[in-house]
């Protein structure tokens, strides 16, 4: 009878909980249809959507509002940072949208279902309200290939990592083939240990994952003993194999998604060498596409200096001359031509700015060959990632950060 009663309270806390996720979504879902009345408010002005000011003030005011509520005020951040993010993704897309609703796109991704290109595709489209039919390949130049013939409207490449740097074939494909950079997406790669049952760390004798995974977690794998690193063509299908082996001394590195969704147990949480990992993706589409000159931007290009001295000096100096920011440099070896290289180089401006106008024709004169791969909204900018830093400081949160080296890139995962 006690054991009824005990099951029977749990379930009506359960109840409870439920309820409380549904306010908690419904609550987020009446934000939305704030940002969207605030788009429209915003539809005949001139000036940029971003208000970096606000945003502070946002997150210090939900701050303030979580300590008084004895709420963790980091978590309380990270929650908005990320509302506050999806809420200016919606305002870019809102100013560019049509009244007519948009079939399902498709985008074409290197990797199995539930690997880290699948997520990141998926929050990039669900950031910008629209539908997906997500298609798996097994290559980066199979992903393009698919997106040139008319299979997809959209390939979704990773481009680089925080902790392991470029990504080179992407930016190889990028340069031969007649595609177009029309977004790109930052994701958070939560790393996780996931087994088939709550075993002790001590009996798991095999890790399965993306080599990049196994080295960016290698300082928590050489801390196991009697642990042989596996490598596999991805986190998510590492996943799917430990499930089907049913094998208790194997484990997985992974998303906590893939895990979940292969009915994994997951053994560790947050076991990279760093604290915090972001892969940047990049959208590549058919054509090139026009944003608004409210919208934050970025505009990417590849170009090859002569070799004489200071030729690169003086194209990086055009972008300095016209105010432009630069936020990636770039450079891999030209093709059949020894000891020569191009240059990709991302800088914040709209193509369609007279500032870049200018500086994209100055540049043409200056450098042999000059192409430029897309303008597109920024996501991921120095400036973006300031605006939302944890400036509360949280004792509990204090932890050893254990990091390793950056190491050459790898496929992604």
């Amino acid at each position: 009878m006690v054991k009824e009663r005990a099951s029977e309270e749990l379930r009506e806390l359960r109840q409870r909980l439920d309820q409380v996720d549904e306010e908690i979504v419904r609550a987020i879902a009446r934000r939305l249809e704030a940002v969207e009345l605030i788009a429209k408010a915003k539809a005949g002005r001139t000036e940029g959507i971003r208000d970096p000011e606000r945003e502070r003030e946002v997150l210090a005011r939900v701050e303030a509002i979580a300590q008084s509520l004895g709420v963790s005020a980091p978590l309380a951040r990270k929650v908005f940072s990320e509302l506050i993010t999806h809420s200016l993704t919606r305002q870019a897309a809102s100013l560019s949208a049509t009244d007519e609703p948009s079939p399902p796109l498709a985008v074409v991704y290197q990797g199995a279902p539930l690997s880290y290109s699948h997520l990141a595709a998926q929050k990039y489209l669900g950031e910008r309200g629209c539908g997906g039919q997500f298609v798996g390949v097994p290559s980066f130049k199979a992903a393009v290939d698919q997106l040139e013939s008319g299979g997809a409207e959209l390939a979704f490449l990773p481009i680089e990592n925080t902790a392991a740097g470029s990504i080179n074939q992407v930016y190889d494909i990028l340069r031969e083939h007649d595609v177009h950079i029309v977004g790109e997406e930052t994701f958070k790669v939560d790393l996780c240990l996931a087994g088939t049952a709550d075993v002790p760390l001590s009996t798991i004798r095999r890790v399965i994952s993306h080599p990049l995974a196994l080295d960016q977690c290698s300082a928590f794998i050489d801390a196991l003993a009697h642990v042989r690193p596996v490598p596999h063509v991805d986190t998510a299908d590492a996943a799917r194999l430990v499930a089907e082996a049913k094998d208790p001394t194997q484990a997985a590195i992974s998303s906590p998604d893939a895990a979940a969704a292969h009915g994994l147990t997951i053994l560790r949480r947050g076991i990279g060498n760093q604290e915090t990992v972001l892969m940047r993706y990049v959208a590549l589409a058919r054509t090139p596409v026009r944003v608004d000159m409210r919208v934050p931007c970025k505009t990417s290009i590849i170009l090859s200096t002569s070799h004489e001295q200071g030729a690169l000096v003086r194209c990086l100096q055009v972008l300095a001359d016209h105010g432009l920011s630069m936020t990636k440099l770039e450079s891999r070896p030209w093709p059949n031509r020894a000891w020569e290289y191009t240059f990709f180089i991302d800088f914040e401006g709209n193509s369609a700015d007279s500032r870049v106008a200018a500086a994209l024709d100055q540049l043409r004169a200056q450098a042999v060959f000059l192409k430029v791969l897309g303008c597109y909204p920024a996501k991921a900018t120095p400036s973006a990632a300031q605006s939302t830093t944890v400036t509360h400081h949280d004792p509990a949160s204090d932890a050893t950060d254990v990091k390793a080296p950056p190491r050459p890139a790898g496929f992604p995962f």
